[in-house]
Parts: structure tokens; sequence; C-alpha cells
């Protein structure tokens, strides 16, 4: 059950349906998650409101979209890289630029999420 929080500035703010769809497809399909494990925050801010390396690492960056990922342990570097590559992917088909998109994904395990209806 990742938790997606999407730091953005408020011009974007039209394409928080699309980029919710395009990043949970892109975890599902790329972490095999559930469809339906949706959990995300978006957070709108003022130009200015958000600081960032233009360039790095090697980047061209003209605006910042920060993604964290907070997930449960277990998927490997490759499955992390691959949901990660089509976050980036399908943010880009709306016409994000790549380079503005950072992604930070951490992890916990048991004991560290808490659904009450799901407790016994």
């Amino acid at each position: 059950m990742p938790l997606v929080r999407i730091d953005m500035h408020t011009p974007l703010a039209d394409l928080r349906p699309q980029m919710s769809e395009a990043i949970n497809s892109a975890l599902a399909d790329g972490w095999g998650m559930p469809a339906d494990d949706l959990f995300q925050v978006f957070q709108l801010h003022e130009p200015g409101d958000l600081f960032y390396s233009r360039t790095f690492p090697e980047a061209d960056r003209t605006d910042i979209v920060f993604i964290e990922i907070l997930a449960y342990t277990g998927y490997s570097p490759e499955v992390k890289q691959r949901g990660a590559a089509l976050v980036v992917d399908r943010l880009a088909a709306l016409g994000i630029k790549r380079d503005n998109v950072l992604i930070a994904i951490h992890e916990n395990g048991d004991g560290d999420w808490l659904a009450p209806s799901a407790v016994q």
C-alpha cells in the first residue's frame, strides 16, 4: 500500500486527475501492486515556494514535481527503478518535462501501517 505525496506548483493543478492515474497505473504496472491500492496526497504550492537545483544531477529543470512514495519494504531495486521509470514516462506523456520530476522512495515494514477496518 504505497502512500504517494506529490508537491508541485499551482499552474499544474488542473492535471491532478491525470497525474494521479498516471502515477497509480505506473506503480501497478511496474511494481505489480493492485490497481485499487490508491492513496495519494497532492500539495499545491505557489510559484517560488519550492526550491530546487535546476541542474543537479545533470538535469535541465524548468520546474519541479516532487514525488515521495512510502511503500512496504520488499521491492527490489530493479522493481523500484522500473516503477519510477514508468511514472516519469507517463507524466511525460501529459507534457511534464522528464527533468522536472524528482522521485524519492521510502520504505517501512510490518507494524508501520494501520488500517483500523482491517485490524481484528
